[in-house]
């Protein structure tokens, strides 16, 4: 008997390494496959793959034809894996907003003339908000568009409105110097008892309107009259909106602080609203329709 020591060669281990070159070379097999399908994609012969025989040796690999589904959904998965690896989404843009087209510029049809300190408004009423006052005699550019007393204006590219009435076709002529503080020709019988500041429109009135001859001063009842503050000037025609215009252009020269014509108030404190509608107060001469009230400090 043979004392040499057994074999440790283990017989059982040569199958198992079969077995994993034959997996190596299924793996292979597949890889090249997929690799030949995608580089010639003008071939339309069904592929095939590679599988263990069936008969379970792992010697020779047999070639296994695919189906129009398995192929598609081979097609899907490697275009899923490319779309992993580097695709990047495309985010739909949206449409470029068209620009809004400029407003059409008012059209001008001609020119006038400031005739007093005018409110420019922003649109045709009252209570709307006062952008600025113009000089009398300033020239501004109209338009065709009115709106009762309104009328619309171009200032500084902008539509605005003014009091219709108060814009003249004409330059009117330049204001005096100053108001005159010369006696008056019809008298001095109404200055009787009025303050030296309402004794100064009277005299800046009369002298630069001759043609008016009656006043109303100093009366009974309290209130601005009775206190010698107030001057009444007895006009019911157009010259009483030149009269008004007037005493407000000289109101800090004369002292005045306010004027009351054709149901109208202009005040001092508040003279960049221009003039103001006051409440019917039931006939032309409560609503002073016959005469410009004016009131001094």
């Amino acid at each position: 008997m043979s004392n040499a020591a057994p074999s440790t060669t283990n017989h059982a281990t040569k199958p198992l390494r079969r077995a994993g070159l034959s997996a190596a070379a299924v793996s292979i097999g597949l890889a090249a496959a997929a690799l030949a399908a995608s580089a010639a994609p003008s071939i339309t012969a069904a592929p095939a793959t590679w599988a263990l025989p069936s008969n379970g040796t792992t010697d020779v690999l047999e070639p296994v034809m695919l189906s129009a589904e398995d192929r598609a959904a081979a097609a899907a998965s490697r275009s899923s894996r490319s779309s992993e690896r580097g695709g990047l989404p495309v985010e739909d843009e949206a449409p470029a907003a068209e620009p809004e087209a400029p407003a059409a510029e008012p059209e001008v049809v001609g020119t006038r003339f400031t005739t007093a300190p005018l409110n420019v408004r922003t649109e045709p009423k009252a209570d709307s908000e006062v952008v600025t006052v113009l000089d009398p005699r300033t020239k501004v550019k109209i338009t065709d568009v009115k709106d009762g007393d309104y009328r619309q204006i171009l200032h500084k590219g902008e539509a605005r409105w003014v009091t219709a009435q108060y814009l003249s076709k004409t330059k009117p002529a330049p204001k005096p110097a100053g108001p005159s503080s010369a006696a008056c020709a019809s008298g001095s019988g109404v200055e009787a008892g009025l303050r030296s500041s309402t004794v100064k429109v009277h005299r800046a009135v009369c002298n630069a309107f001759p043609s008016i001859t009656s006043y109303g001063g100093t009366r009974g009842g309290g209130g601005a009259h009775g206190s010698g503050r107030a001057l009444d000037i007895m006009v019911s025609s157009a010259i009483g909106d030149q009269v008004a215009d007037y005493v407000r252009a000289h109101a800090g020269e004369l002292g005045v602080s306010e004027v009351i014509w054709r149901q109208r108030i202009w005040t001092v404190q508040r003279a960049g609203e221009g003039w103001r509608p006051m409440s019917d107060r039931g006939s032309a001469t409560a609503n002073h329709y016959d005469h410009v009230h004016v009131t001094t400090y």
